[in-house]
C-alpha cells in the first residue's frame, strides 16, 4: 500500500492556527478517489513542534517565523517572538513520520509558513527527496 503524508487541516481537522474546522480539501478528496490504494498519514507540523491550537498568527521573514498582530489589518507587522525553533522541530518530526511510513509524496497546505513548498516543513521534505504537492 502506498502512503501519502497529508496536512491534517486538509482533512478537516481543526489544527490550523485559529482552531476553526475547515472543509476537507477538494484536491485531497479527488486524489483519494483517483488513488483508492493510498493510505493517508495526517500530520500537523506546528502541533508536532509543540505549538498549541489555537495559536497566534505568524509571518515568515527571511526564513524565520515570528508571531504577528491579531488584528487582520495589521497582520503584516511582526509584533511578537521568533518561534522558528518550534517550526523546525515540527518539520523534523514530520520528516521522521514520513520516513517511518515510507512516504514518497506529501500533500500540504499551500499558504502555511510550515507546510507550503517554501515553508519550513515543505522545504525539509523536498530536501529529503519527498515530493510536495501544495494545495488548499
Amino acid at each position: 500500500m502506498r502512503t501519502i503524508l497529508v496536512s491534517a487541516c486538509l482533512l478537516g481537522v481543526a489544527c490550523r492556527w485559529h482552531a476553526q474546522t475547515v472543509k476537507p480539501s477538494w484536491f485531497v478528496k479527488k486524489f483519494v478517489a483517483e488513488h483508492p490504494e493510498v493510505k493517508l498519514i495526517p500530520v500537523c507540523p506546528e502541533q508536532l513542534g509543540g505549538l498549541s491550537t489555537p495559536r497566534p498568527p505568524v509571518k515568515m521573514r527571511r526564513g524565520r517565523i515570528y508571531i504577528t498582530c491579531e488584528d487582520k489589518s495589521k497582520r503584516n507587522d511582526v509584533t511578537g517572538d521568533d518561534i522558528t525553533d518550534a517550526f523546525v522541530l515540527g518539520a523534523k518530526k514530520t520528516l521522521a513520520i514520513a520516513r517511518k511510513h515510507r512516504c514518497k509524496t506529501a500533500i500540504l497546505m499551500k499558504t502555511s509558513p510550515s507546510c507550503s513548498r517554501t515553508g519550513i516543513t515543505g522545504k525539509l521534505l523536498l530536501e529529503n527527496g519527498i515530493d510536495v504537492i501544495s494545495t488548499f
